[in-house]
């Protein structure tokens, strides 16, 4: 216990005047507040002038206090440590603390709009050290807030570092290891179900081709856990491919895939009649590389995981619609499949009333079912 300042009100004051010395800063936090028989004695940094002008009856005297227990609610150790930083009239702004973030790593990851509203400019520039505090409460060393996805062929990250000097991170999940550099790399933990239910599939002895590899969001997961035998993974991304070739060592598989650089309208014909399985995890929509991705199945056919953004009213006639459009490309190509399975899984919501679905679509030539 230690002795410090308090400013001694009765009980039924103790509210009012806790606000007043908080707006004040002179509440000290670090310590927990003491009744006294049917007093409340708050813990002061220092006598305040600015109490004289109160209406509450007080006193200030030397009392014994005890530190207070740290929260355990991280929204709460948020707000509490931003406290420290509003000047008195800017309180509205507590209302505007996000309350919710992404942990990378040791990276804290806002949303786009977080701390960007014109009152946060100069509370942020006064407070030298605003990221620092809100890393150390939330057991973090960066700070980082979202940005849209870039409007180019590679769907490049736009994050904003706010404290750090580098956005590579390294996460783990359901056993495997992903790196990536956050300031360049798209990474979603919305789509950590979708990930799963690969890892859950049964892919023993086959081929995979992925025709938008990333950092191996979804075919690392059938190599691990699934079983496959071999990854030819096509990637435009020079970041992405840096971080799949981290993963790949990471997790032991590095001689199990094959990384085609580039374009997959390049890449994908020269995979012709290998695959078992075809991953076409890109958004809004893979129906670009449906045609080619359709030609590295074997020519007994092989299955499709297809992925889009479809409103939530036309999923049923979306599926439908993608189905004959693949059996019509397999027509094209001089193959005579029909569909010997499908199932639609919707992963998350993407926009109101847009879901991010995947069809998995199996298709077999009438000789190989015979």
């Amino acid at each position: 216990m230690d002795e410090l300042s308090a400013v001694i009100v009765p009980l039924q004051f103790g509210e009012a005047m806790y606000e007043n010395l908080r707006r004040l800063k002179a509440l000290n936090k670090q310590y927990t507040p003491v009744q006294i028989n049917e007093e409340l004695a708050l813990p002061i940094y220092s006598e305040t002038a600015s109490l004289h002008s109160t209406e509450i009856p007080y006193r200030i005297e030397k009392v014994m206090f005890e530190h207070s227990p740290p929260s355990i609610n991280p929204h709460l150790q948020l707000k509490e440590v931003i406290q420290g930083f509003i000047p008195q009239g800017l309180e509205h702004v507590l209302e505007l603390i996000p309350t919710k973030w992404e942990r990378l790593d040791d990276l804290i990851l806002f949303p786009k709009e977080a701390f960007t509203e014109s009152d946060w400019v100069d509370i942020i520039e006064e407070g030298i050290d605003f990221y620092e505090q809100i890393a150390q409460v939330l057991q973090a060393r960066r700070v980082g807030r979202q940005q849209p996805i870039a409007n180019d062929t590679i769907r490049s990250s736009q994050m904003e570092l706010l404290l750090g000097d580098s956005g590579w991170v390294e996460v783990k999940d359901n056993g495997l290891f992903y790196g990536f550099d956050a300031c360049k790399v798209m990474y979603s933990s919305g789509n950590v179900t979708e990930r799963h239910r690969m890892g859950s599939l049964n892919a023993e002895d086959e081929i995979i081709v992925d025709a938008f590899a990333g950092i191996g969001y979804y075919s690392l997961p059938l190599l691990v856990h699934g079983k496959a035998t071999h990854v030819h993974a096509c990637e435009l991304n020079p970041e992405s491919i840096k971080a799949l070739k981290w993963a790949a060592q990471k997790n032991n598989v590095s001689k199990s895939i094959t990384i085609h650089e580039g374009n997959n309208q390049s890449t994908l014909p020269n995979l012709r009649g290998i695959a078992d399985r075809v991953l076409l995890g890109l958004l809004p929509s893979s129906e670009a590389a449906w045609k080619p991705a359709i030609s590295t199945l074997k020519e007994q056919g092989g299955s499709l995981h297809i992925h889009m953004n479809v409103e939530e009213k036309h999923i049923e006639q979306w599926t439908k619609d993608t189905i004959l459009t693949c059996l019509n490309y397999a027509k094209s190509d001089g193959r005579d499949w029909f569909c010997t399975h499908q199932h639609l899984e919707k992963v998350k919501w993407y926009a109101p009333r847009v879901r991010h679905v995947v069809l998995d679509v199996s298709f077999s030539s009438s000789n190989s079912a015979s």
